[in-house]
């Protein structure tokens, strides 16, 4: 199995990123030759700070090529020669647009099917991965009046993501539910001579391990998106979230290995999705779970008020099937106790105190 893996050549995306660093690390770590896609040039010099990394490269394990703008025409086609799987994690996120179409959900989606046209025209690809998520499963109005005893499946799809958008979050969300539907018609429309994995994550948490090798990484390097607001119950209330987050984590790792795993055609059928998710299906209760998961395993940093527990996050209870993703890929996901362990333990590590 292992030297069968050592024959696959990948080209990821999104390599600087939360979910697609510990993706690139792992596959390296498996023995994958492995093409990385970055938007600058800066951007290897801090993935060189890696040892995995430089020791890669200077074995040719690796190669690190520049995209600055991924739909440049044939910017994607020319980085193909030798590649047999995609794993594509970028996504051009950018909350900061003032037109939500053309500036979040029209280029998310024209990256998919970029990618798609790309391997389409490039013999040796034989599967792409792609990275959606579990919001696609539901439509907007669930946020406001969410059907909690409803168990969601990964064929479950929001297709009502026409707009208008109201903020910035809807539109992402949009561009993920029209990009997951654009993948799926490309390959029903072209019958392409490859397969693809449509990988969809939860709330994803757990430690940055892009901070475990930058000497300078503080706790605020930490505490940015999804995990500063599920940190906020065992910290202070300037961290509480505007809006409830669904009960529904994630760890970061298992994400990775998804996606590093779902290469395997041998293990993982083709023209597929899959949900990931932990403590399926009913989820967890944020504050309370939070809160019970420090007194367990960090009675003396609650005491000494370096986990002060004056936060909150408001749960959403969210009830998905991930039975089949376990099933298929053959190992259970890592629960949440242990997901936030390991975050609340780098963030006391990074020097985290009350703030």
């Amino acid at each position: 199995m292992a030297s069968r893996f050592r024959t696959e050549h990948l080209l990821i995306t999104g390599v600087t990123g939360y979910i697609g660093f510990q993706t690139l690390i792992l596959a390296l770590e498996r023995g994958y030759f492995v093409r990385a896609v970055v938007r600058s040039e800066s951007s290897i010099d801090e993935l060189k700070r890696t040892p995995a990394v430089a020791e890669s490269l200077d074995k040719a394990k690796l190669d690190i090529v520049v995209i600055p703008d991924f739909l440049e025409h044939g910017a994607f086609l020319r980085h193909l020669d030798g590649i047999t799987a995609i794993i594509h994690l970028a996504s051009p996120l950018s909350f900061s647009a003032e037109d939500l179409i053309e500036g979040i959900v029209k280029p998310a989606v024209s990256m998919v099917t970029t990618v798609l046209e790309a391997a389409a025209r490039s013999p040796s690809i034989r599967r792409v991965v792609l990275t959606s998520s579990c919001v696609t499963l539901i439509p907007f109005e669930w946020n406001m009046s969410p059907d909690s005893e409803r168990l969601y499946h990964v064929d479950d799809i929001n297709e009502s993501v026409g707009g208008p958008y109201e903020t910035a979050m809807q539109a992402y969300w949009a561009s993920k539910g029209l990009a997951r539907i654009a993948a799926k018609d490309f390959v029903r429309d072209h019958q392409p001579h490859f397969d693809f994995v449509n990988l969809l994550p939860s709330v994803v948490i757990g430690p940055d391990t892009r901070l475990d090798v930058n000497p300078t990484a503080t706790p605020d390097d930490l505490l940015q998106g999804a995990r500063a607001c599920v940190l906020a119950p065992a910290l202070v209330p300037s961290l509480n979230s505007s809006f409830p987050f669904v009960g529904t984590p994630v760890h970061v790792a298992d994400v990775a290995k998804a996606h590093v795993d779902a290469v395997d055609c041998n293990l993982v059928p083709g023209n597929s999705e899959f949900i990931l998710s932990s403590d399926t299906p009913d989820g967890v209760v944020w504050d309370r779970d939070v809160q019970s998961i420090c007194r367990e395993f960090f009675p003396t940093e609650v005491s000494s008020k370096h986990l002060p527990m004056e936060g909150f996050l408001q749960a959403i209870k969210w009830r998905l099937d991930a039975e089949d993703t376990k099933k298929v890929f053959g190992w259970e996901f890592v629960p949440f106790s242990e997901t936030m362990r390991e975050l609340i333990s780098q963030y006391l590590r990074l020097g985290g105190t009350e703030r």
